[in-house]
């Protein structure tokens, strides 16, 4: 499989592309080799060996099970942002792809009938030069329900197991990117102010009771997730009053488990 993609409408995104038949890590090679490339430099695999997620999980998959992918975002800007919009863009195009409801976990999880079929992570890099950003987007695609089971993975699911849809990682990838491009123009030239109606019409979470955990497990807040702050963080109203939770430090839960019915 050749590196490019076919039918992007980018002016940046994914232009230059890096394809690998199997690869340990797509933010691994892109932080590796990011300094010496372009803004929006894409490096891709439908075999990922060592992904990890958010808090230092790992997100692995069999051989063409998967879309793992990541982007080179020269100069950093708004890390704790860009999982938010990343997020937008899988959603928005698994959703136009299949014509199934994918909606967002705060911050980045993609869920579909209470399943999380896509996770996010994205990484800043400093170099002498200033720094870039690396987003990770990593969509299951075609495992089943079985193979989730194997893993111990009993809130994942894929886009063919929840639709019925199957669709090649090309595809997945040049739909995602061609989507994305245009949430970062206006992060950068607006400020998130301009998407937040947006990203909260797509948070599962609003609306519903919620459990924040720290990366042990133990329970830091539970209340009702209010809405969105500017700066991308969840509001929860505990006893106490309105609580902004910061992404990068913890996890969220319904009351009843992964997702709130």
């Amino acid at each position: 499989m050749s590196g490019g993609l076919v039918g992007l409408t980018t002016l940046s995104l994914g232009q230059t592309s890096f394809y690998h038949d199997t690869l340990d890590s797509t933010n691994g090679w892109l932080k590796l080799h990011g300094s010496g490339l372009p803004h929006g430099a894409l490096c891709w695999t439908g075999h990922q060996t060592r992904g990890r997620g958010r808090l230092g999980r790992e997100w692995n998959a069999e051989k063409s099970q998967s879309l793992a992918m990541s982007l080179l975002f020269k100069p950093s800007y708004d890390i704790e942002l860009l999982p938010l919009i990343c997020g937008m863009a899988v959603s928005q195009a698994l959703s136009g792809m299949t014509g199934r409801e994918f909606l967002i976990k705060w911050p980045n999880d993609i869920i579909c009938d209470g399943l999380k079929i896509c996770g996010i992570l994205c990484e800043n890099s400093f170099i002498e030069q200033g720094s870039f950003a690396v987003a990770g987007i990593g969509v299951n695609l075609h495992q089943t329900a079985q193979d989730f089971i194997k893993l111990g993975l009993p809130h994942a699911g894929s886009v063919g197991m929840t639709t019925g849809v199957e669709h090649d990682i090309r595809n997945t990838a040049t739909e995602i990117i061609n989507l994305l491009e245009p949430l970062w123009l206006t992060l950068r030239e607006q400020g998130f102010g301009a998407l937040l109606k947006r990203y909260s019409d797509l948070c599962i979470n609003i609306g519903k009771d919620v459990c924040v955990l720290s990366p042990d497990g133990s329970v830091l807040h539970k209340g009702k997730a209010v809405g969105i702050s500017p700066d991308g963080r969840l509001l929860v109203d505990d006893s106490s009053g309105i609580v902004p939770v910061n992404s990068g430090e913890v996890s969220i839960r319904g009351l009843l488990g992964y997702t709130n019915p």
